[in-house]
């Protein structure tokens, strides 16, 4: 649909951009026409990749002129990227701001030059700028993209996964940033070294250990995990804890570093929920409620609208259910038990008082007042093996989907 829109606003505005640069955003969407044809899986894997949704998104709201024009030019290495997981011959010219081509869910090509010139045959496709070979060569193997030789940084895949670390893409975050503390995606050089990657390890150990279908779904279903960048006041390990998901690019996970493993599970659950969620809505409409902020919850201090208390009761919900399972879990230490349960408890109050603003409200579809009385249930179900805590816990550090 965001592509669609796109389309649909340069027939309507032939002049939103120069004649050459609509030239080229015409070839660039025909060898995506051609690639689709006969390789429709190819084409629609590197669409549903989640930062082309925030390049959409970047794009529909660009004004006329330099910023929609800059915009355009990404859907050359979009297509490009479609191409060579396809598998068959093509060349296209592409721009590379600052001597940097990226290709979205594939890595990184770093020449120097302006434009490049990509040529792909058989196995492999080779880059020259004004007619000199130049860069690493991208090697096309089965379902991936990866090269070989100086100027290349691929993704960093997650280990256990399909999911990446993605540090490279320019359109992996939202330019106004993510939060109340609007955080900037982190730099490659901010997410260096291994701390990543062993939270990952020990957050995945920890989900399949506790709950393997939980475990199962957040790896089928995460396509990335964005870093985020901290205030440099904050970078000896303070500073604000933010989660977040975009409806336009499900698939990602927007994250500060989590201090322990422990963090990160939840963070994946809890916004593996929200893209859930926010598809099944946009199917299914589970109600027509407006933006208003009317309502408060125990897991934010500001008013939220109707949306965000029905994305909140149910990441929540899926929290409490996690550290049920983990607080019955005999392998693991004592202590981690009982913390298990001191969470569990604090997120099933957090429901407990939410859920009633839902079921009492008008706003609900019939398909929605089907879905939060499942929920009432499975609290009920839950409520059963905790136990009712003294106080709330702190303030959530997760976002509502966006």
């Amino acid at each position: 649909m965001l592509l669609k829109s796109l389309l649909t606003r340069l027939e309507r505005r032939p002049d939103a951009v120069p004649a050459e640069v609509r030239e080229r955003f015409e070839a660039h969407w025909r060898l995506l026409e051609r690639v689709e044809a006969q390789h429709p899986r190819a084409v629609r894997d590197t669409l549903g990749y989640p930062s082309v949704g925030t390049w959409l998104t970047r794009a529909l709201t660009a004004p006329d002129g330099d910023a929609l024009a800059r915009c355009l030019g990404h859907l050359g290495p979009l297509a490009a990227a479609a191409a060579l997981r396809a598998g068959g011959p093509f060349a296209l010219d592409l721009p590379a701001p600052a001597g940097r081509l990226v290709l979205p869910a594939t890595g990184l090509v770093e020449t120097g030059a302006p434009v490049l010139r990509l040529t792909a045959h058989g196995r492999t496709a080779h880059l020259t700028a004004g007619g000199r070979r130049t860069g690493p060569v991208l090697l096309r193997l089965p379902g991936r993209v990866v090269g070989a030789g100086a100027g290349w940084r691929g993704l960093r895949r997650l280990p256990g996964s399909a999911a990446c670390l993605d540090d490279l893409d320019p359109y992996r975050a939202p330019a106004e940033g993510v939060g109340s503390a609007a955080l900037l995606a982190a730099s490659p050089a901010e997410t260096g070294g291994e701390p990543w990657g062993q939270r990952w390890r020990g957050a995945l150990a920890l989900l399949r250990a506790v709950d393997r279908a939980r475990a199962a779904e957040v790896t089928a279903l995460l396509r990335c995990v964005v870093p985020l960048a901290r205030p440099a006041a904050a970078s000896g390990g303070a500073g604000p804890k933010v989660s977040a998901t975009f409806r336009a690019a499900p698939g990602a996970v927007f994250a500060t570093l989590p201090e322990t493993a422990a963090d990160l599970a939840e963070v994946l659950v809890h916004e593996t929920q929200h893209s859930k969620l926010s598809v099944l809505h946009d199917l299914l409409p589970l109600h027509g409620a407006g933006p208003r902020e009317a309502y408060r919850v125990a897991w934010r201090p500001d008013p939220r609208p109707f949306a965000g208390v029905l994305q909140g009761t149910y990441a929540h919900l899926a929290l409490a259910d996690l550290w049920a399972r983990a607080a019955l879990r005999r392998p693991l230490p004592a202590a981690a038990r009982r913390g298990a349960r001191a969470r569990r408890d604090s997120y099933l109050q957090q429901v407990a008082e939410a859920l009633p603003i839902l079921l009492e409200s008008a706003e609900l579809t019939a398909a929605g007042r089907e879905f939060v009385t499942g929920m009432h249930r499975h609290l009920v179900a839950l409520a059963r093996s905790g136990e009712r805590p003294a106080a709330i816990g702190a303030m959530s550090p997760f976002g509502d989907v966006r």
